[in-house]
Order: C-alpha cells, then structure tokens, then sequence
C-alpha cells in the first residue's frame, strides 16, 4: 500500500515529481502519440545507409500511454496524473499508479522528460482517504 508521509525529505517521493516534456518531436496521429525519435547510433545508421534506406526508430505509444504523455504539463506531479488517468479507466488507482511510474521512468531514461520541481504533500490534491 502506497502512504504519503509528511516528512521534510519530501523530494525522496517519486510520486511528487513534476516531469515535464523535453521531447520535442512528437505528434498526434489516429488518438496516439508518436515520436520522432534520431538514430544516433552509427551501426544503425551504417547498416541504413548500405540498404539505401533511412534508419527509422519512431515510437507509437498505445492508449494509456497516449493519455498520460498528454497529461504531462510541468504542472501535474505523476500522483496527479495518475489520478486523472484512474478517473478515467475503469483501473485501481494503485495499478495505474504503478504502471505510471515504470512509464515515467523509462522515457525518463530516454530523456525525452526531466523533473522540473517536486511538490509539497500540501499542495497535492488527495481525493482517496486511504492513501
């Protein structure tokens, strides 16, 4: 079970992170998410230019993933996003919350988010009583 705790070291807790979009290259297409993504690696780039073809790495992203990359403001922290995404499906929030934050972490990784501030526990709006 997930427990926010008032605590000084607030920014030990994931879920108050506000990411924020560095990715540039992205666009809607059929209600999803696709990303321009370059290829930088010069075997795949080798390998595109001996095929006569341009090495392509875009990514689609599917519904949820879609949905939470659209909620991704700089204002939003992943614990507002997922609430929001949990109003919307018919998902707990706790399992939305989990897969969230493996999302947020790996596009994190890529680099295509950073974290622009982290929230206070105050200024977190908290709708379930048993968190």
């Amino acid at each position: 079970m997930l427990k926010l705790k008032k605590e000084n070291n607030d920014g030990q807790n994931y879920i108050l992170f506000v990411p924020e979009i560095t990715h540039d290259d992205w666009e809607i297409i059929n209600n999803r998410v696709l990303l321009n993504v370059k290829v930088t690696n010069p075997i795949t780039r080798l390998a595109g230019f001996l095929s006569k073809r341009e090495p392509i790495r875009d990514i689609l992203f599917d519904e949820k993933c879609t949905s939470a990359w659209i909620k991704i403001d700089g204002e939003r922290s992943i614990y507002e996003i997922a609430r929001l995404d949990s109003q919307c499906t018919d998902d707990e929030f706790y399992d939305n919350l989990r897969r969230l934050i493996e999302f947020i972490k790996y596009i994190s990784k890529r680099g295509w988010i950073r974290y622009k501030k982290v929230k206070k526990i105050e200024e977190i709006k908290i709708y379930d009583n048993r968190v």
